[in-house]
């Protein structure tokens, strides 16, 4: 009965294919939705763990800040590189510190220009960012120390200059109005957040310090945490060094920020969810919506086949047949839906991925979830017309005209 009913559903939708089509639409685009919505969600999430990741499992950020005195807000103060030397002393905790200091400039090399940001740093910064040589090799602390113009290129910056990487080894290129040699290129990184760590260029931070920006003062100070050591006791120890260089009072608040990446990344993670779950949720009501449309056509189509039913019932079809026949008919109308709809959002969550550089990560759960209740969905509003069609009374249903 199972096969025969199968058959004759799959039979009664390709003999109204435009119908059949029409009254799943809605089943398609519910599902579209949901797919497309939990696909984004999901990738959304993922970019930001790769994005914190990134800058170490156990990593805190230090930026400047505004003096505030008896809460009225004052000017803007810098943070320098004595503070990362300070830091870098305090043995209290065995961290590691990372200066940033960075801008944008033009970069040129032959006829080939563009604008990039160059970032001074230290030799550990490479460690401490989890970055990896992929050609050449990276500056060393000699090479900081004697302000050396070398620079170590992001995954991407030859790809924007329309150059192979071969072409750029080991050449001379102009940052600034400054002879750089590139001695060595990263390998991708990806999104930082605010902007692409691929497309950024490296020289030593004394090199950036005087020739490059001209400057002492730095844009982040970068802390690795060791492990054994809780993310909050080094806050704390942190900011009682850069209190203590910055001559702070006591009652006085900070003029710097300490951010604590984990805990944005948490934040954005609960966000992203509570968005994802909200557009999921209003998409799924269009799939209930997307039910009551079947229920309606079955309705039509159990009107258009009274004749069928009755021969069907003189024949010696028992109200059980009859009332599995539609069930199974709405049933199969609803998971076909629910398969284009899932081809269709995992589509339109491919788009936005490539468009947006989102990670792609297909949404399997999301996907079976969806078909699923596709099929619930047919079940449950393929219950009442199939209802109806095995109640007809078979001598009155073969005079229906």
């Amino acid at each position: 009965m199972i096969e025969e009913s199968i058959n004759s559903a799959i039979d009664a939708i390709k003999a109204n294919l435009l119908r059949s089509l029409l009254t799943a639409l809605a089943i398609i685009i519910g599902t579209a939705a949901v797919i497309a919505m939990v696909g984004i969600g999901t990738g959304a999430q993922q970019a930001i763990e790769d994005s914190i990741s990134s800058l170490g499992a156990k990593t805190v950020s230090v930026y400047p800040g505004q003096k505030k005195r008896r809460g009225v807000t004052g000017s803007w103060v810098a943070l320098w590189l004595k503070d990362s030397d300070a830091l870098s002393k305090d043995s209290e905790i065995p961290w590691r510190i990372s200066p940033e200091m960075h801008g944008n400039k033009q970069v040129k090399f032959g006829d080939k220009n563009a604008n990039f940001s160059i970032y001074g740093v230290q030799p550990n910064f490479f460690s401490v960012n989890s970055f990896v040589l992929t050609k050449g090799k990276l500056f060393s602390e000699n090479d900081n120390f004697s302000r050396k113009k070398v620079a170590v290129l992001g995954h991407k910056i030859a790809e924007e200059l329309k150059l192979p990487e071969e072409m750029l080894f080991n050449k001379d290129i102009q940052i600034g109005g400054h002879t750089f040699k590139v001695i060595g290129f990263l390998g991708e990184k990806g999104s930082g957040g605010w902007e692409n760590t691929d497309e950024r260029i490296y020289v030593p931070m004394m090199t950036a310090s005087t020739r490059v920006y001209g400057r002492k003062w730095i844009n982040t100070l970068r802390v690795q945490i060791p492990d054994g050591t809780s993310i909050k006791e080094a806050m704390m120890s942190i900011e009682r060094v850069l209190r203590r260089e910055h001559d702070i009072s006591p009652g006085e608040d900070n003029d710097f920020r300490i951010i604590d990446w984990s805990q944005i990344q948490q934040i954005q993670q609960d966000a992203t969810a509570i968005f994802t779950a909200l557009i999921a949720g209003i998409a799924g009501i269009s799939l209930l919506v997307g039910g009551i449309g079947v229920m309606n056509i079955m309705l039509v189509s159990v009107t258009e086949r009274t004749r069928e039913i009755g021969l069907r019932k003189a024949l010696g079809a028992t109200p059980r047949a009859i009332l599995f026949q539609f069930i199974v008919e709405a049933i199969i109308l609803c998971v076909i839906g629910g398969i284009i709809g899932a081809l269709v959002g995992t589509f339109i969550y491919f788009l936005a991925a490539s468009f947006s550089e989102l990670p792609f990560v297909v949404p399997v759960l999301a996907i079976l979830g969806s078909i699923t209740f596709s099929a619930c969905v047919g079940l449950f509003f393929g219950i009442w017309p199939a209802k109806r069609a095995a109640k007809l009374d078979p001598a009155v249903a073969l005079q229906y005209e």
